[in-house]
């Protein structure tokens, strides 16, 4: 089994819709795949047309007392999705405090959700550490946009672990592309060699409750996650 995380280097730059577009992505390629959110937010659910209104996830069965994998999805026969829960600010923080507390929980969730999943993928809060420690990930991607905000933050987190990847690049915007190739020349060993571009698709999925690939499976957008997920597969094979 594998194991990606996917956590945006700021708020606002796609982490959840890219995460679940990924997450069709590999499933689409024959994996077996189980999505986990692990966001306060609870939005992933929202990519696979899952009740607004329904409470259920894993968070709010650590809180309730119930079990926590019951709480997952299933969406196909090799495609399932874990909500969070819907939580109020107190009750999250209660269990930042626990994961915090217990920084290897994830890590033996993992091992007990080998045998089901060729792929585990977290959606990734920002500044909740607790909630971020998942355990080992064979791919641990922050997400960025090519702008001055995520320039700086690259810069002051540069002995940070994982790869970064751009999401919704202009190709059209002299600002993106200067940035883009500062980055691919200082941070070369980090950088995915590729992008996903910006597609108005990506946004239209979500307001059709559907994954990228889904929506418009030939948008330069869901495209553009599939050769990531194929990536991820050819590396996966090569470390192997």
């Amino acid at each position: 089994m594998t194991s990606l995380s996917l956590q945006g280097l700021r708020g606002g730059v796609g982490n959840s819709s890219l995460l679940a577009a990924v997450g069709y992505a590999l499933h689409s390629l024959g994996e077996r795949v189980l999505m986990i959110d692990m966001c306060p937010e609870n939005l992933l659910r929202l990519h696979f047309n899952l009740m607004a209104v329904e409470p259920g996830g894993w968070a709010r069965a650590m809180l309730d007392g119930q079990d926590w994998y019951k709480q997952a999805w299933s969406l196909t026969p090799t495609l399932d999705l874990l909500p969070y829960g819907s939580l109020s600010h107190r009750e999250y923080r209660k269990i930042e405090q626990q994961l915090d507390s217990q920084p290897d929980l994830w890590a033996d969730r993992q091992a007990s959700l080998a045998v089901n999943y060729d792929w585990l993928l977290f959606d990734l809060p920002q500044r909740l550490p607790g909630h971020a420690a998942v355990g080992p990930c064979h791919f641990q991607i922050r997400v960025v946009e090519a702008d001055a905000a995520c320039h700086v933050l690259l810069q002051e987190q540069e002995d940070a672990d994982g790869l970064v990847l751009v999401n919704r690049f202009d190709p059209g915007s002299q600002l993106q592309r200067d940035l883009l190739l500062i980055w691919r020349q200082h941070y070369s060993s980090r950088m995915l060699p590729l992008t996903v571009h910006n597609d108005e698709a990506m946004r239209e999925a979500l307001a059709c409750k559907k994954p990228a690939g889904l929506y418009a499976a030939a948008s330069l957008g869901a495209q553009d996650v599939l050769s990531l997920a194929t990536l991820c597969l050819s590396r996966r094979r090569e470390a192997a």
